[in-house]
This record gives C-alpha cells, structure tokens and sequence, in this order.
C-alpha cells in the first residue's frame, strides 16, 4: 500500500465468541482515505474486496479532504463527534487547540480520556455506532473499512464496540488498539521534535504527542465508562446501542470464522 495509506490493518484472526476467530478480509480499520492514489482505492476494491466504507470524520475535516474510494464502493459519512469534540488535530489548527487544551485542567490526558467516555454515552455518537453496527449487518457488504483521521480515537472506539459484539476479550482489544503506535512512531517523533523547536516547550510536544498517540488509559476510560453506566459489556450493547440477541448471533454468523 501507499505510504500515504494510514494505519491501515484488518482485525481477522483475532479470537472471538465461542472459540471462533474473526474470518480475514471482512473487517478493516485505518485512518483516511483522502492521499491514497484511485490505482489503490482500485487496490482495495478488487485486492480486498471493499465494498463499504465507513467515514467517522466530522463535518469539517470532510469538507476539507474527501476520501479516494473507487466506484462500486458505497461511501457514509457517520460521524460519532461533531466539529466541537473532534478530537483530531489538523494544520489549521493545531496550534490553537493545543494551547487550548494545556490550558485546561488535567491537560491532554483528561481531554482525550473525556472524549473516549463521551463517545460511550452520548446519544450522537451512540445512534452512529449503532447504525454502524446495522450497516454491518448486511451481508453484501463483503468487506468493510472505518475510519477517522488517524485511525486511532474514533476509529479505535468503532473496533472496540465492533470487537465486543463480536466477543474478542477486551485485553486483545486493547492490543489491537495499540497496534496503532506501530504505524505512527516515526511521524510522531518528528512532531514531537518540531513542535519542541517551534513553541520552545517540552510541555507543548508532550501534549501533543499524547493526542496523536494511542495510550492504554483512553481505551480504558471507556471500558471503565461501559462497566459504571451500563454494568458491562452485554448491557452496553442492549441498552447503549439497542442490539437484540438475534442481532448479535447475526453479526457473529457474518463475522466469525463457522465452528469446525
């Protein structure tokens, strides 16, 4: 893939219900499509399969970068945040809104650690992950990718909620989601140097770092969020996300490698 091709992985093999592993080229997660050439959204199509692709961005990063997706692909834009609790840091304007969330109690770390619960129980975000879900439901879709920007907050809140219906233990969550760093470590290094140079403060990289980052204690803070407002993850996906058993058992037959 290109290198303009961000963070892009698929969740197949990865253990889930009743001893089943998730069947390879469904499932797909990344960051955006707007950089790749049409020769590799042709890729994707014919290599891969992609059918659908799920966009997560709000509306001003669509407005100002739309995706590359080669024809036949069917193209939503579900965006689970709006243009105020877009988490995303873009160069317009990232200056601002780092200085502004340094300026705030508890920093990065709380701002982000905020969005990801947020992002568990607000009705918003909840009526999108739930169509999500639903769009997933239907088996033409052959394979589908999501994604936000970075393919980490947005992106990562989708798989996990994916993930947990599929019954994948929060702990190969969690590694899945930290799987992220990998794809970004160099990029982020630079950052992290050039923003040290730029604004002459340690403290400014730092927080930076922590937004492009995936850290363990965002992730956490929803599933701490999914335990103390809904009692846990069955409760979550009935009453959060309104997804019925026969639902569950839908997805998982679509999903999930079949019993041998």
């Amino acid at each position: 893939m290109s290198r303009k091709y961000k963070n892009f992985r698929d969740l197949g093999n990865l253990a889930a219900a009743d001893g089943r592993k998730i069947k390879k080229g469904k499932l797909y997660r990344s960051g955006h499509l707007c950089k790749i050439s049409e020769k590799t959204a042709q890729l994707l199509y014919d290599k891969k399969g992609l059918r659908t692709v799920i966009d997560l961005r709000s509306p001003s990063e669509l407005a100002e970068q739309r995706d590359v997706v080669a024809e036949g692909v069917r193209y939503i834009h579900l965006p689970p945040l709006n243009d105020e609790q877009n988490p995303s840091i873009n160069r317009h304007n990232r200056r601002q809104v780092l200085f502004s969330i340094m300026a705030k109690e508890g920093g990065a770390k709380k701002h982000l650690s905020d969005i990801y619960r947020l992002m568990i129980t607000q009705k918003e975000s909840l009526d999108a992950f739930a169509e999500m879900l639903r769009l997933l439901a239907d088996e033409q879709n052959n394979a589908v990718l999501w994604h936000c920007t970075q393919g980490k907050d947005r992106t990562g809140i989708a798989a996990a909620i994916i993930l947990l219906a599929l019954g994948v233990d929060r702990e190969d969550i969690m590694r899945d989601y930290m799987k992220t760093n990998r794809s970004k470590i160099v990029i982020n290094s630079l950052i992290f140097i050039g923003v040290s140079l730029v604004t002459f403060s340690i403290h400014a990289a730092h927080s930076l770092d922590l937004l492009l980052s995936a850290r363990k204690y965002f992730l956490q803070a929803a599933f701490d969020e999914i335990d103390s407002v809904y009692g846990g993850t069955d409760a979550f996906l009935r009453d959060g996300l309104g997804l019925s058993d026969e639902s569950i058992f839908r997805l998982r037959d679509i999903y999930l490698e079949p019993v041998t």
